[in-house]
């Protein structure tokens, strides 16, 4: 067990701008408390999907790549990382695997690649912490 205030850190990202926000506070704390860094992306349930702002179809692999692309520079940083690509909705998947990783803090951005944009906070940051069991931190 480490020895931090925070041992794992759950960070929901989809390569957003916000999501990226995210990144960099959950690299900061986990270096401060010597966490574990779990990056969680969900996927849809359906098999290949047009995401908004993105030019061309995403499929699972795709995911897996963003993810497992974020988790391998983590890990070259020196920080402990590991990837879960989840099927479902977002807010789902990232308490899921809060629960799944005993999280002890959930990090996300406002908002993500959906389709409201001027949203203060995005409505999966909202149902994340609406619903989390443990303290989240919504980056701006």
């Amino acid at each position: 067990m480490r020895n931090g205030l925070f041992n794992t850190i759950v960070l929901g990202y989809d390569g957003s701008e916000h999501s990226k926000k995210a990144v960099d506070i959950a690299r900061a704390l986990a270096r401060a408390h010597d966490a574990k860094i779990v990056v969680v992306h969900a996927f849809p349930h359906v098999p290949r999907v047009v995401v908004p702002s993105r030019d061309d179809s995403y499929d699972i692999h795709d995911a897996h790549a963003l993810t497992e692309g974020l988790t391998q520079q983590l890990k070259l940083e020196g920080l402990q990382a590991e990837s879960d690509v989840l099927e479902g909705p977002a807010a789902e998947a990232i308490l899921n695997a809060a629960d799944a990783h005993h999280a002890d803090l959930i990090i996300v951005g406002s908002r993500g690649l959906g389709q409201f944009k001027g949203l203060v906070i995005g409505s999966q940051s909202n149902r994340v912490v609406q619903y989390a069991s443990v303290p989240v931190l919504v980056a701006r």
